[in-house]
């Protein structure tokens, strides 16, 4: 009897423990593994996560999500993942999760949440993480909740410190034209967006005649592009129409000194600062260029007029004499 209640006892307790390590995000391991489709759902991440989460990224930066094009150490980023953070509308990460066969781990999809780059559309999409991870993972429902809680604050004071040295430079209302991935930070920090454009290689000759011609009319200072989507329309369009080119970024990482989305923010805004005050150093120079020339014009006027009469006197005087 004791043999078998002892047998008994060993099954139980080796479906219990199957049932344990079964769990897919549950795992009695302290490291959890996320794999994130860029690196602004990354940067989110791992400021609402325990420290025994690692976090990682698949897309680099600086290419845009609609043009990337997976390889073999994508494959091996994610393929023991045991959770996946996506925008939910990646062309590439359905054959990605093919190609790598995995099937036991969960997905947070964080769809239309709308831009990231304005400070309460990067709060919805930390919320939607934070709240998706406690789901996921019960035990660290506590940790994730005051991380969070402490990282909205963090991305609430950064967005007041910068709504306030822009109203400081005085430069709300000034006349922009911006690639539509940028339009709602600027309109955030107060710029008047007059024309948007999409990303250049949608752009039909008719659109690019229309946003020209909307630039001109409304005398726009700056031309406000995206990295990720291409810049070379953007300064083609600055030079036309004599306005300031600057170039924003959408995703952390793309740019020296922006590693995490609140450096980003901050760069982007500079950025903005920046372009306005070099655009109007250039027009004060060209006015006073233009003043110096119109001086220059009017002593030569002057000189021109002084030596007409100069040389009609003379003529006067010599026929006088000559008379005598």
């Amino acid at each position: 009897m004791k043999k078998k209640h002892f047998m008994l006892y060993l099954t139980i307790v080796f479906i219990l423990l199957s049932l344990t390590f079964n769990v897919p995000a549950e795992k009695n391991n302290d490291e959890i593994k996320i794999v994130c489709t860029n690196s602004v759902l990354a940067d989110f991440t791992k400021n609402i996560c325990p420290e025994n989460f690692t976090v990682d990224y698949i897309m680099p930066a600086g290419v845009c999500p609609a043009h990337f094009d997976i390889s073999p150490s994508d494959v091996s980023k994610i393929i023991n993942a045991d959770i996946i953070i996506s925008l939910g509308w990646e062309p590439w990460l359905s054959k990605l999760l093919k190609n790598a066969a995995i099937t036991n781990y969960s997905e947070i999809k964080c769809s239309n949440l709308g831009e990231w780059n304005i400070p309460s559309g990067a709060k919805k999409y930390v919320s939607k993480i934070s709240e998706e991870l406690s789901k996921i993972l019960t035990r660290y429902n506590q940790t994730i909740k005051m991380k969070t809680k402490s990282y909205l604050n963090q991305i609430n004071k950064t967005a007041e410190q910068l709504k306030d040295m822009f109203t400081r430079f005085g430069y709300e209302e000034c006349k922009v034209v911006c690639m539509q991935w940028q339009k709602d930070f600027a309109e955030w920090l107060g710029l008047n967006v007059t024309a948007s454009f999409g990303p250049p290689e949608t752009l039909s000759t008719r659109d690019k005649i229309n946003v020209t011609m909307t630039a001109k009319e409304e005398n726009a200072i700056l031309i406000i592009d995206n990295l990720q989507s291409g810049t070379d329309f953007g300064e083609k369009l600055a030079q036309e129409v004599n306005a300031q080119h600057v170039v924003l970024n959408n995703f952390p990482g793309a740019i020296k000194k922006t590693d995490s989305y609140l450096e980003m923010i901050n760069y982007n805004t500079i950025q903005i600062i920046q372009g306005i005050n070099i655009y109007y150093y250039k027009q004060k120079n060209l006015g006073d260029l233009e003043e110096k020339n119109s001086q220059l014009e009017l002593q030569r006027n002057i000189s021109f007029a002084l030596m007409i009469i100069t040389t009609t006197a003379a003529v006067t005087f010599y026929l006088m004499y000559k008379k005598k």
